[in-house]
């Protein structure tokens, strides 16, 4: 006797293969059972033998398209499973039917033909049936997506969702999840969306699938977190590839194309967008298709900018690519597409020379308002671009301040430090076009003020004070106690305890990622942090109402090393000479100073390595400040290569105070006038010879002050006791993560104090002095905001941070930091009271004093 109870448990297995991406063994499956439904006669059976047959018949449409891309041998089984539906007059068949051909018109890029297909399907379908009523919203609002109408989409996905738990569904409750992330990600709320894609992931059976995955790593690829969503495009491609799935194949390469091109690998790009191009064209996804071909072509203009062929050549790709913007605008995919197409066209006709050419390609570019981030601030820096050539700087200007304006938005909604730091690298592009015109004014107040508008972009603060949030508190100590007991085994001879002190290294790691992962999913204040950029007139303004006579020095790095000297009486713009030669001096200056804070090094090698450190200082100095000819003090703004020099211990820089920040910003001195007494805290670290005895001599210098020293000076007291100092001393071991920053630490009694924890602590107007190895150091992250134990600090408010750019020897920090407190408590200035208390010091100090501009008196009207 043949049993209905076995068919549905084979029908549902197959189902649950095909849900799971396993789509080839779901394919079997499906045949199989319609091979032993066929001969079964309903009449003796019952009426449940046609259902399986339409079920059967509806999966293996599924598999067919997903593994051959036959879009008619597909919906040909559907029209099979219709007929058969149609002739049993059972309605909720027939709605089955409609949603696979919708499903099936949905991933060949027919996305309004899926949508009619889906309301038919559901206009039959019972509202008590969940299983069906989620499948089929889950699908519909995926072809909402398409068509743009993110309303909609979000109200089926929040439909499926309610359906999919009705019935415990974990499955189709992830896939809801899943595309409810996704479409707040198109609505810009990339916390939100990166908090529903990790539920999805936590939720779905068996762990998270390739498909789920390559979702993810698109949101952060447009959040900006690209290296990250790189790193996640390359496991999951293996998942896909497993089950040979064309469609979401495509996507993970068209996904690792647009990583490329970020990372500035264009040929690299050019070969994931093309194979990404053929995949969606043999499904017949002509939308997405083309979206994989203006990928690659973006790629070969950038490799054609370096290139620099021929005129001809470049006008006939601005052509050839106009052509391919003349496309079936009824799906969001293909009109992002001809949107940009148009733009790349434009930007090919300007290196033609062909500004009038450009301007008419551009003008043709409807505003872009519901586009993702990226394309938005495509379109902005293409517009600013095309006005910059034809000599109308007004209207360039006011393309790029639109671009800005996008960007503000955009980083209102992200929390974390983390967020907001790899955010920038959207914003790059705009600020490159920005500085190029105006290096080509020749100006330097214009120079200056573009470079300011691009860094003010992604600097200060990423919100005033986090969510308490219980689920980062916990993750980050489990990841100090696991990398705490690790460092404790590694140094065993037990071959066991190095076995499990790799297992806990691995396992902090582990803990540190999905605490990374957590504080993206913080969303931010909504308003209110992005800072107003400075401009060369407020600077020379505010400088001329002080009496200090600072000047300030802001250092561009491209081939070339560029400064703009202000100072009270004007701005002027300086070629300084090739970045190579900064670049490698940096680089030994750093070694040698390694070697001079090994105590060990005999004193013929220390000698040798003084020398070298002091000669290639002299040599920096000439090329960074002897053209600028700068003899007060002095505020460097810089990135990259010049965050690491250790401005104090430059020949000219002798006893002058000295500070140095990424981007130009201001601290009022006059607010802290009349405050009474500076409350300080001073905290020991383990394991330094000097630390304590250094943490006395800090602490004698100050009247009110919180000392915190062996089994006292752990994570939890010391965050504590930091929050609304105004002096903060940290004697301790540090260590700079140059690939996870914002794990960058200081160990204390308990473990490592993290940066990350610190992200939302208040140390407004607060002088931190880090008298730990390497806490100076930051990481360059794509877009150019520099990452680390001290940019964390300046960016929660502090004053200024004083820390170590390379290792700093235990006798050096113990000599210097009595004096640089002595110098604070007597109110000097703390640029000024570091280069005093290291100029009498025989060796280089890699101490720096990082820092917003401090000069008295109120800034100038303007």
């Amino acid at each position: 006797m043949t049993s209905r109870t076995t068919f549905d448990e084979r029908l549902r297995e197959a189902q649950e293969l095909n849900a799971a991406s396993k789509v080839r063994p779901a394919s079997r499956a499906y045949r199989g059972l319609l091979k032993d439904v066929g001969p079964l006669d309903p009449a003796v059976h019952g009426p449940w033998v046609v259902e399986m047959r339409v079920r059967a018949l509806i999966g293996q449409a599924a598999c067919t398209h997903a593994l051959t891309g036959d879009l008619e041998a597909a919906r040909r089984l559907v029209e099979d499973a219709l007929a058969l539906s149609v002739a049993a007059g059972e309605e909720s068949w027939e709605a089955l039917a409609h949603g696979q051909e919708g499903l099936l018109l949905l991933r060949a890029g027919r996305a309004r033909q899926a949508v009619a297909s889906f309301d038919r399907a559901l206009a039959t379908v019972d509202t008590t049936n969940h299983r069906d009523q989620a499948v089929l919203r889950i699908n519909r609002a995926a072809a909402q997506l398409e068509c743009g109408d993110l309303g909609e989409v979000v109200s089926d996905h929040e439909l499926a969702l309610f359906h999919a738990r009705e019935i415990g569904d974990d499955r189709y409750a992830a896939f809801a999840l899943l595309n409810l992330g996704y479409a707040r990600y198109q609505q810009g709320d990339f916390p939100a969306a990166l908090s529903q894609l990790d539920e999805a992931a936590r939720l779905q059976p068996g762990g998270p699938d390739g498909w789920s995955e390559s979702t993810r790593a698109q949101v952060l690829l447009d959040a900006g977190l690209v290296t990250e969503a790189e790193q996640v495009l390359a496991e999951c491609a293996d998942l896909l590839a497993a089950d040979d799935l064309t469609g979401e194949l495509a996507d993970t390469m068209l996904a690792r194309a647009r990583c490329a091109l970020l990372l500035r690998r264009p040929e690299e790009a050019v070969r994931w967008a093309r194979g990404a191009r053929r995949v969606f064209a043999r499904v017949g996804n002509d939308g997405w298709a083309l979206q994989s071909e203006l990928v690659a072509l973006e790629a070969r203009l950038e490799l054609d900018r370096r290139a620099g062929p021929r005129r001809s050549t470049l006008r006939r790709r601005c052509e050839e690519t106009l052509a391919l913007s003349a496309v079936d605008g009824s799906v969001l995919a293909s009109r992002e597409a001809g949107a940009g197409a148009r733009l790349l066209a434009a930007e090919w006709a300007l290196l033609a020379g062909d500004v009038e050419r450009a301007q008419t390609i551009v003008a043709g570019v409807r505003r872009l308002t519901t586009c993702p981030l990226p394309l938005r601030i495509h379109h902005e820096s293409v517009r600013a671009q095309v006005a910059f050539a034809a000599g109308d700087r007004r209207r360039g200007l006011l393309a790029v301040r639109r671009g800005l304006r996008v960007l503000a938005d955009h980083r209102a909604r992200l929390g974390s430090v983390d967020a907001v730091t790899a955010a920038a690298a959207h914003g790059s592009r705009l600020a490159r076009v920005d500085v190029e015109a105006a290096l080509a004014t020749g100006r330097a107040a214009a120079v200056f003020d573009a470079t300011e508008r691009g860094r003010a972009a992604y600097a200060g603060a990423a919100r005033v004070r986090p969510p308490q949030d219980e689920e980062l508190a916990e993750l980050l100590t489990r990841a100090r106690t696991a990398a705490e007991e690790a460092r404790e085994l590694a140094g065993s001879a037990d071959p066991k305890d190095r076995a499990a002190a790799d297992r806990g290294t691995k396992e902090a790691r582990r803990l540190q990622d999905q605490a990374r992962r957590r504080s993206w999913q913080l969303s931010g204040p909504g308003e209110g942090l992005v800072p107003e950029p400075t401009t060369a007139r407020a600077v020379i303004a505010r400088l001329r109402s002080a009496s200090s006579g600072t000047t300030v020095v802001s250092y561009l790095l491209t081939d070339q090393v560029r400064a703009v000297r202000v100072d009270a009486t004007g701005a002027r713009l300086l070629e300084l000479g090739p970045l190579s030669e900064v670049t490698e001096l940096a680089r030994r200056v750093r070694q040698d100073v390694e070697v001079l804070a090994n105590a060990l090094i005999p004193a013929p090698m220390r000698e040798v390595a003084a020398t070298s450190a002091r000669r290639a200082l002299a040599r920096l100095d000439d090329l960074l400040l002897r053209p600028v000819a700068v003899d007060g003090p002095l505020q460097v703004a810089a990135r990259r290569e010049l965050l690491s020099v250790p401005w104090a211990s430059l020949p000219s820089r002798e006893g002058v105070a000295t500070g140095v920040d990424s981007w130009v910003s201001w601290r009022d001195d006059e607010s802290r006038s009349g405050a009474g007494p500076s409350r300080a805290v001073v905290v020991a670290g383990p394991g330094l010879r000097a630390a304590e005895l250094e943490a006395r001599l800090v602490a004698a210098t100050w009247g009110e002050v919180t000392t915190l020293s062996g089994a006292a000076a752990t994570c939890a007291a010391t965050t504590a006791a930091i929050a609304g100092a105004d002096v903060v001393h940290l004697a301790a071991h540090g260590v700079h993560e140059p690939d996870n920053p914002l794990f960058s630490c200081v160990r204390l009694a308990d473990g490592p104090l993290y940066a990350h924890e610190l992200d939302g602590v208040d140390l407004s107007g607060a002088v931190v002095v880090l008298s730990a190895c390497e806490t100076g150091r930051a990481s360059v992250r794509l877009g150019g905001e520099p990452l680390g134990m001290t940019s964390v600090l300046l960016r929660l408010g502090a004053r200024a941070v004083v820390s170590a750019v390379a290792p700093l020897r235990d006798d050096v920090a113990a000599r210097v930091m009595p004096h640089l407190h002595a110098e604070l408590r007597a109110g000097t200035d703390p640029a000024a009271a570091l280069a005093r208390a290291v100029a009498a010091e025989p060796e280089p100090v890699p101490l720096v004093c990082f820092g917003p501009l401090s000069v008295d008196g109120r800034p100038a009207a303007v």
